[in-house]
Protein backbone atom coordinates (compact mmCIF):
# COMPACT_ATOMS: atom_id res chain seq x y z
CA UNK A 1 0.00 0.00 0.00
CA UNK A 2 1.67 3.42 -1.08
CA UNK A 3 2.43 5.80 1.96
CA UNK A 4 -0.01 8.42 0.64
CA UNK A 5 -3.16 5.70 0.69
CA UNK A 6 -2.31 4.53 4.25
CA UNK A 7 -1.73 8.42 5.61
CA UNK A 8 -5.13 9.20 4.09
CA UNK A 9 -6.55 5.58 5.52
CA UNK A 10 -5.47 6.40 8.94
CA UNK A 11 -6.22 9.69 9.07
CA UNK A 12 -9.79 8.74 8.40
CA UNK A 13 -9.90 6.41 11.26
CA UNK A 14 -8.74 8.54 13.88
CA UNK A 15 -11.21 11.35 12.01
CA UNK A 16 -14.15 8.81 13.46
CA UNK A 17 -12.66 8.16 16.49
CA UNK A 18 -12.25 11.70 17.41
CA UNK A 19 -15.87 12.91 16.40
CA UNK A 20 -17.24 9.91 17.83
CA UNK A 21 -15.29 10.93 21.40
CA UNK A 22 -15.35 14.58 21.03
CA UNK A 23 -11.63 14.96 21.04
CA UNK A 24 -11.87 18.00 18.91
CA UNK A 25 -13.34 19.49 22.03
CA UNK A 26 -9.35 18.64 23.78
CA UNK A 27 -6.46 19.99 22.59
CA UNK A 28 -3.77 17.28 23.43
CA UNK A 29 -1.05 19.36 22.25
CA UNK A 30 0.03 21.97 20.42
CA UNK A 31 2.09 21.25 17.05
CA UNK A 32 3.61 23.83 15.31
CA UNK A 33 6.21 23.54 12.12
CA UNK A 34 9.54 24.16 11.95
CA UNK A 35 11.40 25.43 9.06
CA UNK A 36 15.18 25.40 8.71
CA UNK A 37 17.18 28.10 7.18
CA UNK A 38 19.81 27.39 4.41
CA UNK A 39 21.73 30.36 4.83
CA UNK A 40 22.40 29.54 8.84
CA UNK A 41 22.03 25.99 9.27
CA UNK A 42 19.74 27.45 12.05
CA UNK A 43 16.02 26.29 12.87
CA UNK A 44 12.96 29.05 13.04
CA UNK A 45 9.15 28.88 13.08
CA UNK A 46 6.50 31.24 11.79
CA UNK A 47 4.80 33.38 13.90
CA UNK A 48 2.00 36.44 13.93
CA UNK A 49 2.41 38.02 17.11
CA UNK A 50 -0.63 39.99 18.23
CA UNK A 51 -2.06 41.72 15.60
CA UNK A 52 1.68 42.11 13.15
CA UNK A 53 2.44 40.09 10.23
CA UNK A 54 4.06 36.74 10.27
CA UNK A 55 7.82 35.96 10.31
CA UNK A 56 10.19 33.40 11.98
CA UNK A 57 11.48 33.49 15.25
CA UNK A 58 14.86 31.06 15.82
CA UNK A 59 14.77 28.25 17.79
CA UNK A 60 16.84 28.89 20.88
CA UNK A 61 16.36 25.21 22.92
CA UNK A 62 18.22 26.60 25.97
CA UNK A 63 16.88 30.52 25.74
CA UNK A 64 15.71 31.89 29.29
CA UNK A 65 13.47 35.18 27.37
CA UNK A 66 9.88 32.71 26.21
CA UNK A 67 9.89 34.95 22.59
CA UNK A 68 12.33 38.38 22.25
CA UNK A 69 12.15 40.83 19.77
CA UNK A 70 12.49 44.71 19.15
CA UNK A 71 10.86 46.33 21.31
CA UNK A 72 9.60 49.45 18.84
CA UNK A 73 8.79 46.20 16.44
CA UNK A 74 6.77 44.70 19.58
CA UNK A 75 4.68 47.87 20.32
CA UNK A 76 3.03 48.40 16.69
CA UNK A 77 0.72 45.68 18.01
CA UNK A 78 -2.56 46.29 18.92
CA UNK A 79 -2.71 43.76 21.74
CA UNK A 80 0.39 45.01 22.40
CA UNK A 81 0.28 45.03 26.71
CA UNK A 82 3.32 46.51 29.17
CA UNK A 83 3.74 44.52 32.10
CA UNK A 84 4.24 47.31 35.12
CA UNK A 85 6.25 47.48 38.22
CA UNK A 86 3.89 46.29 40.94
CA UNK A 87 1.68 43.87 38.72
CA UNK A 88 0.67 40.55 39.81
CA UNK A 89 2.03 39.12 36.49
CA UNK A 90 5.52 40.86 37.87
CA UNK A 91 5.75 39.32 40.69
CA UNK A 92 5.50 35.74 38.91
CA UNK A 93 7.95 36.89 36.13
CA UNK A 94 10.30 38.14 38.41
CA UNK A 95 10.14 37.75 42.36
CA UNK A 96 13.36 39.51 42.52
CA UNK A 97 12.83 42.59 40.35
CA UNK A 98 13.15 45.53 42.34
CA UNK A 99 10.21 48.50 41.74
CA UNK A 100 10.44 52.74 42.80
CA UNK A 101 8.76 52.81 46.20
CA UNK A 102 6.87 56.41 44.29
CA UNK A 103 3.76 55.38 43.48
CA UNK A 104 3.16 57.05 40.01
CA UNK A 105 6.93 56.01 38.84
CA UNK A 106 5.75 52.57 39.98
CA UNK A 107 2.96 52.32 37.78
CA UNK A 108 4.93 53.32 34.56
CA UNK A 109 8.17 51.44 35.16
CA UNK A 110 8.25 48.43 33.15
CA UNK A 111 8.71 45.18 34.67
CA UNK A 112 12.24 43.47 33.45
CA UNK A 113 12.35 40.06 33.28
CA UNK A 114 15.61 38.11 35.32
CA UNK A 115 17.94 39.12 32.04
CA UNK A 116 17.02 42.53 31.76
CA UNK A 117 14.36 42.34 28.98
CA UNK A 118 10.85 44.61 28.81
CA UNK A 119 8.22 42.14 29.99
CA UNK A 120 4.77 42.58 28.05
CA UNK A 121 1.84 40.54 27.16
CA UNK A 122 0.39 39.43 23.60
CA UNK A 123 -1.36 36.96 21.55
CA UNK A 124 0.31 33.75 20.37
CA UNK A 125 -1.47 31.47 17.91
CA UNK A 126 -0.15 28.35 17.46
CA UNK A 127 -1.39 24.88 15.46
CA UNK A 128 -2.61 22.01 17.17
CA UNK A 129 -3.55 18.47 17.18
CA UNK A 130 -6.03 16.65 19.11
CA UNK A 131 -4.61 13.25 18.73
CA UNK A 132 -0.50 12.93 17.00
CA UNK A 133 -2.13 12.37 13.48
CA UNK A 134 -4.06 15.69 12.03
CA UNK A 135 -2.46 19.31 12.65
CA UNK A 136 -5.11 21.80 12.86
CA UNK A 137 -5.58 24.32 9.77
CA UNK A 138 -6.71 26.76 12.05
CA UNK A 139 -4.27 28.73 15.30
CA UNK A 140 -5.18 28.97 18.91
CA UNK A 141 -4.43 31.93 19.82
CA UNK A 142 -3.23 32.37 23.44
CA UNK A 143 -2.35 35.49 25.39
CA UNK A 144 1.77 35.24 27.36
CA UNK A 145 3.71 36.84 28.80
CA UNK A 146 6.80 37.82 26.22
CA UNK A 147 9.79 40.13 26.27
CA UNK A 148 11.64 43.05 24.17
CA UNK A 149 14.93 45.06 24.39
CA UNK A 150 15.71 48.27 22.15
CA UNK A 151 18.22 45.74 20.98
CA UNK A 152 16.77 42.67 19.85
CA UNK A 153 17.61 41.11 16.67
CA UNK A 154 15.33 41.38 14.11
CA UNK A 155 14.16 38.30 13.04
CA UNK A 156 13.64 37.63 17.19
CA UNK A 157 14.30 34.49 19.04
CA UNK A 158 11.90 31.77 20.91
CA UNK A 159 13.15 30.31 24.18
CA UNK A 160 12.53 27.20 25.34
CA UNK A 161 14.52 26.67 28.45
CA UNK A 162 12.72 24.89 31.42
CA UNK A 163 11.85 27.96 33.42
CA UNK A 164 8.43 28.83 34.43
CA UNK A 165 8.49 32.31 31.87
CA UNK A 166 8.91 30.08 28.79
CA UNK A 167 6.27 29.17 26.31
CA UNK A 168 6.15 25.72 26.94
CA UNK A 169 5.56 26.31 31.00
CA UNK A 170 2.87 28.92 29.99
CA UNK A 171 0.87 26.88 27.72
CA UNK A 172 1.60 23.76 29.50
CA UNK A 173 0.02 25.89 33.03
CA UNK A 174 -3.09 27.52 30.60
CA UNK A 175 -4.58 24.41 28.63
CA UNK A 176 -3.36 21.31 31.91
CA UNK A 177 -0.93 19.85 29.12
CA UNK A 178 1.33 16.75 30.13
CA UNK A 179 4.41 18.84 31.29
CA UNK A 180 6.74 17.55 27.91
CA UNK A 181 8.06 19.32 24.88
CA UNK A 182 9.18 17.69 21.79
CA UNK A 183 11.16 18.70 18.56
CA UNK A 184 11.67 17.01 15.44
CA UNK A 185 13.81 18.84 13.30
CA UNK A 186 13.68 18.91 9.37
CA UNK A 187 16.57 18.40 7.41
CA UNK A 188 16.96 19.48 3.31
CA UNK A 189 19.03 16.83 2.36
CA UNK A 190 16.55 15.71 -1.21
CA UNK A 191 15.68 18.36 -3.18
CA UNK A 192 14.13 16.02 -5.60
CA UNK A 193 11.31 15.41 -3.24
CA UNK A 194 9.13 18.08 -1.24
CA UNK A 195 10.45 19.31 2.31
CA UNK A 196 7.63 19.63 4.76
CA UNK A 197 8.06 21.50 8.12
CA UNK A 198 9.74 19.92 10.86
CA UNK A 199 7.36 20.03 14.42
CA UNK A 200 7.59 21.44 17.75
CA UNK A 201 5.31 19.78 20.09
CA UNK A 202 4.42 21.10 23.54
CA UNK A 203 2.65 18.92 25.41
CA UNK A 204 1.54 14.97 25.26
CA UNK A 205 2.45 12.90 21.85
CA UNK A 206 1.07 10.19 20.89
CA UNK A 207 3.88 11.32 18.15
CA UNK A 208 2.72 9.58 14.77
CA UNK A 209 4.97 10.31 11.86
CA UNK A 210 3.52 8.04 8.91
CA UNK A 211 3.99 5.76 7.04
CA UNK A 212 5.30 4.67 10.27
CA UNK A 213 2.27 3.46 11.81
CA UNK A 214 2.95 3.14 15.66
CA UNK A 215 3.46 6.28 18.36
CA UNK A 216 7.24 6.71 17.90
CA UNK A 217 7.37 7.43 21.38
CA UNK A 218 7.25 3.36 21.97
CA UNK A 219 10.75 3.21 20.29
CA UNK A 220 12.20 5.90 22.27
CA UNK A 221 15.47 5.47 24.37
CA UNK A 222 15.43 7.69 27.89
CA UNK A 223 18.65 8.69 30.09
CA UNK A 224 18.02 11.96 32.87
CA UNK A 225 18.53 15.23 32.46
CA UNK A 226 21.36 16.57 34.51
CA UNK A 227 22.58 19.60 35.56
CA UNK A 228 21.58 23.27 37.25
CA UNK A 229 17.74 23.49 37.48
CA UNK A 230 17.93 27.18 37.68
CA UNK A 231 19.89 27.70 34.12
CA UNK A 232 17.05 25.77 32.56
CA UNK A 233 19.58 24.08 30.15
CA UNK A 234 18.78 20.70 28.59
CA UNK A 235 21.70 19.01 29.64
CA UNK A 236 22.90 15.66 29.85
CA UNK A 237 25.46 12.90 30.45
CA UNK A 238 27.45 11.25 27.86
CA UNK A 239 30.07 8.18 29.32
CA UNK A 240 31.43 7.64 26.96
CA UNK A 241 31.55 7.65 22.45
CA UNK A 242 31.55 4.75 20.30
CA UNK A 243 32.45 4.31 16.69
CA UNK A 244 32.90 0.99 14.83
CA UNK A 245 31.67 0.00 18.54
CA UNK A 246 35.10 0.99 19.86
CA UNK A 247 35.60 3.85 22.89
CA UNK A 248 36.92 7.30 21.75
CA UNK A 249 38.65 8.96 24.42
CA UNK A 250 36.31 11.74 26.11
CA UNK A 251 36.49 14.35 28.49
CA UNK A 252 33.78 13.74 31.16
CA UNK A 253 31.29 16.73 31.94
CA UNK A 254 27.56 18.04 31.37
CA UNK A 255 26.80 17.72 27.53
CA UNK A 256 24.60 20.41 26.35
CA UNK A 257 21.69 19.89 23.49
CA UNK A 258 21.38 22.99 21.41
CA UNK A 259 19.41 24.62 18.44
CA UNK A 260 21.74 27.31 18.18
CA UNK A 261 25.01 24.79 17.15
CA UNK A 262 24.59 23.49 13.64
CA UNK A 263 27.41 21.23 14.09
CA UNK A 264 27.58 19.25 17.20
CA UNK A 265 31.30 21.04 19.03
CA UNK A 266 33.82 18.96 20.35
CA UNK A 267 36.87 20.10 23.18
CA UNK A 268 39.35 19.37 21.29
CA UNK A 269 40.98 16.56 22.41
CA UNK A 270 38.12 14.48 21.95
CA UNK A 271 37.49 16.49 18.63
CA UNK A 272 40.98 14.73 17.31
CA UNK A 273 40.40 11.04 18.61
CA UNK A 274 37.15 11.20 16.73
CA UNK A 275 38.40 12.91 13.61
CA UNK A 276 41.03 9.49 13.95
CA UNK A 277 38.87 6.90 15.05
CA UNK A 278 36.08 8.25 11.94
CA UNK A 279 38.95 8.16 9.61
CA UNK A 280 40.19 4.63 10.32
CA UNK A 281 36.89 2.91 10.54
CA UNK A 282 35.00 4.89 7.55
CA UNK A 283 35.28 2.93 4.11
CA UNK A 284 35.41 5.91 2.39
CA UNK A 285 38.92 7.51 0.47
CA UNK A 286 39.98 10.88 2.05
CA UNK A 287 39.81 13.92 1.05
CA UNK A 288 41.18 17.39 1.60
CA UNK A 289 39.30 18.99 4.52
CA UNK A 290 36.57 21.56 3.88
CA UNK A 291 35.89 24.53 6.30
CA UNK A 292 34.95 24.18 9.28
CA UNK A 293 34.94 20.40 9.30
CA UNK A 294 38.38 18.14 9.99
CA UNK A 295 37.89 15.16 7.96
CA UNK A 296 36.12 14.62 4.43
CA UNK A 297 35.67 11.68 2.09
CA UNK A 298 34.70 10.96 -1.33
CA UNK A 299 31.44 9.99 -1.51
CA UNK A 300 28.37 10.76 -3.19
CA UNK A 301 26.25 9.76 0.06
CA UNK A 302 26.21 8.08 3.36
CA UNK A 303 27.60 4.28 2.36
CA UNK A 304 31.12 3.68 3.87
CA UNK A 305 30.30 5.81 6.89
CA UNK A 306 30.73 3.80 10.68
CA UNK A 307 28.12 3.51 13.08
CA UNK A 308 28.30 6.43 16.05
CA UNK A 309 27.06 5.62 19.61
CA UNK A 310 26.42 8.27 22.13
CA UNK A 311 26.41 6.10 25.20
CA UNK A 312 24.59 8.25 28.07
CA UNK A 313 23.90 7.83 31.58
CA UNK A 314 21.63 4.53 32.24
CA UNK A 315 23.18 2.95 29.32
CA UNK A 316 20.85 4.32 26.73
CA UNK A 317 22.92 4.54 23.21
CA UNK A 318 21.95 7.29 21.22
CA UNK A 319 23.29 5.76 17.64
CA UNK A 320 24.10 8.31 15.03
CA UNK A 321 23.93 6.90 11.29
CA UNK A 322 25.98 8.40 8.22
CA UNK A 323 22.35 10.63 7.60
CA UNK A 324 23.19 12.60 10.70
CA UNK A 325 27.34 12.34 11.12
CA UNK A 326 28.47 13.11 7.19
CA UNK A 327 27.46 16.22 5.84
CA UNK A 328 26.92 16.49 1.97
CA UNK A 329 29.01 19.23 0.57
CA UNK A 330 28.85 18.52 -2.84
CA UNK A 331 28.16 15.46 -5.45
CA UNK A 332 30.98 13.90 -4.41
CA UNK A 333 32.13 14.88 -0.95
CA UNK A 334 30.77 14.58 2.32
CA UNK A 335 32.43 15.33 5.57
CA UNK A 336 32.46 14.15 9.23
CA UNK A 337 29.29 17.29 10.79
CA UNK A 338 31.63 17.78 13.52
CA UNK A 339 33.52 20.99 14.65
CA UNK A 340 36.61 22.05 17.83
CA UNK A 341 35.06 23.73 20.28
CA UNK A 342 38.78 24.61 21.72
CA UNK A 343 40.65 23.67 24.39
CA UNK A 344 38.17 24.88 27.33
CA UNK A 345 34.76 25.13 26.35
CA UNK A 346 32.04 25.29 28.56
CA UNK A 347 30.94 22.09 28.04
CA UNK A 348 32.76 19.44 26.17
CA UNK A 349 30.17 18.35 24.32
CA UNK A 350 27.37 20.41 22.27
CA UNK A 351 25.05 18.21 20.40
CA UNK A 352 24.06 20.38 17.52
CA UNK A 353 21.01 20.60 15.03
CA UNK A 354 22.55 18.39 12.46
CA UNK A 355 22.80 15.38 14.82
CA UNK A 356 19.34 15.79 16.23
CA UNK A 357 17.31 16.00 12.18
CA UNK A 358 15.06 13.55 11.59
CA UNK A 359 15.19 12.33 15.23
CA UNK A 360 12.53 12.63 17.12
CA UNK A 361 13.61 14.07 20.93
CA UNK A 362 11.54 15.01 23.84
CA UNK A 363 11.89 16.41 27.37
CA UNK A 364 9.60 15.58 30.01
CA UNK A 365 9.79 18.94 32.01
CA UNK A 366 8.67 17.56 35.33
CA UNK A 367 10.58 14.16 35.39
CA UNK A 368 13.35 15.52 33.90
CA UNK A 369 14.05 12.92 31.50
CA UNK A 370 14.99 13.13 27.19
CA UNK A 371 13.93 10.75 25.41
CA UNK A 372 14.64 10.49 21.68
CA UNK A 373 14.00 8.03 18.75
CA UNK A 374 17.22 8.08 16.89
CA UNK A 375 17.12 8.19 13.68
CA UNK A 376 13.40 8.32 12.03
CA UNK A 377 14.73 7.40 8.87
CA UNK A 378 15.24 3.54 9.38
CA UNK A 379 11.68 3.42 9.72
CA UNK A 380 10.75 5.29 6.34
CA UNK A 381 9.78 8.09 7.66
CA UNK A 382 11.00 11.45 8.85
CA UNK A 383 10.36 15.19 10.81
CA UNK A 384 9.36 16.39 7.67
CA UNK A 385 6.19 14.13 6.81
CA UNK A 386 2.76 16.02 5.36
CA UNK A 387 0.27 16.46 7.84
CA UNK A 388 -3.87 16.42 6.90
CA UNK A 389 -6.00 18.71 8.32
CA UNK A 390 -9.45 16.97 9.46
CA UNK A 391 -11.49 19.09 7.85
Amino acid sequence: MAPRVIFVFLSLVFLYLANTSHSLEKIQSFLHPINKDEATNLYSIPLNIGSGFSKEYVLDLNGVSPLLQNCATAAKSSSFHPIRCGSTRCTYANPSFSCPKNTTTKAKTPCRSSDNARLFRDTVPLLYTFNGVYIMDSEKSSSLTLTCTDGAPVKGTIGLANTHLSIPSQLISMYHLAPKMALCLPNSKDKSTINYPGGLWIGKGEYYYLPYLKDVSKIFASTPLIGNAKSGEYLIDVKSIQVGGKNVPILHGATKISTLAPYTVLQTSIYKALLTAYAVNANMAKAPAVKPFGACFSSSGGRGAPMMDLVLRGGAKWRIHGANSLVKVNKNLVCLGFVDGGVNPKNPIVIGGFQMEDNLVEFDLKASIFSFSSSLLLHNTSCSVERLSPF
